[in-house]
């Protein structure tokens, strides 16, 4: 997971908060609930996500299909279902783990407002709950993103750090004074919140020796 920002609240829901809370006071019908699709409130969660799902890190696509994700659930709180804060991006296997979650007294780890950086620990495509914080540790449990159950995520990691141990053998090896900084250049921005498993790959990055890139 990687530290978000909450972009401004789309004009659409700014216009049409209280419509919606009003038409499904009437009638709670599926149409009635599901105005939060409306695109462009799919566009800028996309953009404040980096198009990826704020649990894995997976980029949201045709391999990883994604849904606009409720923090607090539709059903635990139907007042909040238009609420912008209340609203951010998730791929489909998280969304599904997730369910209906709610405990007041445990919530889920929040990108936007938690220290989500220092409160999960990666150890290469695993993830690990900072000890002692039940937060983290159900939200990781809850979400199984080191289990066996999400083999195909963890192989994709897999395959991402061998791209990064790569790069990196080749940073430390390479003499050319134009080429290495280039080289350097491309690593950071794997290693930036727009990058799929970005937090993974900061991880390992960080825990390389000093001066590992030195000429």
């Amino acid at each position: 997971m990687r530290k978000l920002v909450k972009l401004p609240e789309p004009q659409i829901l700014r216009d049409k908060n209280d419509e919606w809370k009003s038409a499904l006071s009437v009638d709670d019908s599926d149409t009635n609930k599901n105005h939060y699709n409306h695109k462009e409130i799919k566009q800028i969660l996309y953009l404040e996500t980096h198009d990826k799902c704020v649990y894995c890190e997976s980029k949201i696509g045709s391999n990883c299909p994604g849904d606009i994700e409720h923090k607090i659930p539709k059903k635990k709180r139907v007042d909040l279902i238009f609420e912008w804060d209340n609203m951010t991006l998730a791929c489909t296997e998280c969304n599904r783990r997730k369910g209906e979650y709610y405990e007041p007294d445990c919530m889920f780890l929040d990108p936007y407002n938690d220290d989500v950086e220092n409160l999960v620990q990666h150890l290469g495509p695993i993830v690990f709950n900072l000890p002692g914080n039940k937060r983290s540790e159900v939200t990781l449990k809850t979400l199984e993103l080191s289990s066996k159950g999400r083999a195909k995520l963890i192989d994709r990691k897999m395959e991402r750090l061998e791209t990064m141990r790569n790069l990196v053998e080749r940073i430390a090896s390479e003499k050319n004074p134009t080429l290495k900084p280039m080289l350097r250049a491309e690593l950071d921005e794997y290693c930036s919140v727009s990058s799929e498993f970005s937090g993974m790959v900061k991880a390992y990055v960080e825990g390389l020796p000093t001066n590992w890139d030195a000429t």
